[in-house]
């Protein structure tokens, strides 16, 4: 534990609060993973409990921390910042973020449209198929997403030959099949996790979720994917900016210090 300098002029509890936020930012103290008690602190820090309170407050203030009555302060998981955007890959703003992405492949199959997705997708009466790829998305192994993504047969008829824990599905769209989505229609509500859902997520029942519907059109008006996604509310979040009298969506992502720890512990 580094010792503080009393006489930089940087009082001692902004000293702490700069020395626990590079422990969270660094991973050394996780998401959800309560932090030494008040007393291990000042041992630590060599500082007295009045400036671990200061600290520990101006840390909750800025929502890096929170407590709990009777059982100590636990590190907030810090959410990622999205402004609605143009198209995207989850995978490249994971990248664009710092952040390792990767996939975890609950199902890969070959099933018949139901009328809502047959008629979503503009399905063929020759050819009611399609190929639905359901997967958990992370960001340094951490759970975000469950997607459940639905590809007409039609257009992509061996889709389902790649492993898309590995694959990338649009590289594997635009590349292979040469298909360019050109805009995209999503729908967002609130919602509550599913014992299912939330046992993938890594979650508690009936925490907050956001569930997210997209549908991906070609440049000639052609749907050819329909994702239905449910994402951790305590870890998303979304904002529109707003003009004069138009509506402009634009990309970027605001996460300030976040860096997820490397967790399998809730994979």
């Amino acid at each position: 534990m580094p010792s503080l300098q009393e006489n930089t002029g940087i009082p001692l509890y902004v000293q702490v609060v700069r020395e626990i936020s590079s422990k969270i930012a660094s991973g050394e103290y996780l998401p959800g993973q309560k932090i030494p008690p008040e007393f291990q602190l000042c041992q630590d820090f060599g500082v007295s409990r009045i400036t671990i309170r200061q600290a520990i407050r101006v840390l909750v203030a800025e929502h890096a921390l929170y407590t709990k009555r009777g059982k100590g302060t636990f590190v907030n998981p810090v959410k990622i910042k999205r402004r609605l955007p143009r198209l995207y890959s989850f995978s490249e703003d994971m990248r664009e973020l710092g952040l390792e992405p990767t996939s975890k492949v609950l199902e890969q199959v070959s099933v018949p449209a139901d009328e809502e997705t047959a008629g979503l997708l503009a399905l063929p009466d020759s050819d009611r198929l399609v190929s639905r790829i359901s997967r958990v998305r992370k960001a340094n192994n951490v759970p975000i997403l469950i997607e459940k993504t639905y590809i007409p047969h039609y257009i992509c008829p061996d889709l389902l030959e790649h492993d898309y824990e590995h694959v990338s599905l649009y590289r594997t769209l635009t590349e292979e099949y040469r298909i360019e989505l050109d805009n995209a229609e999503e729908i967002y509500e609130v919602g509550l996790l599913t014992s299912s859902e939330a046992k993938e997520l890594g979650c508690k029942r009936n925490q907050p979720a956001f569930s997210i519907q997209r549908l991906a059109l070609r440049k000639d008006g052609r749907p050819v994917e329909l994702t239905r996604a449910v994402g951790r509310g305590d870890l998303l979040r979304f904002s529109v900016e707003l003009i004069t009298s138009e509506v402009r969506f634009s990309r970027n992502v605001d996460i300030s210090t976040l860096e997820l720890p490397l967790d399998d512990s809730k994979a």
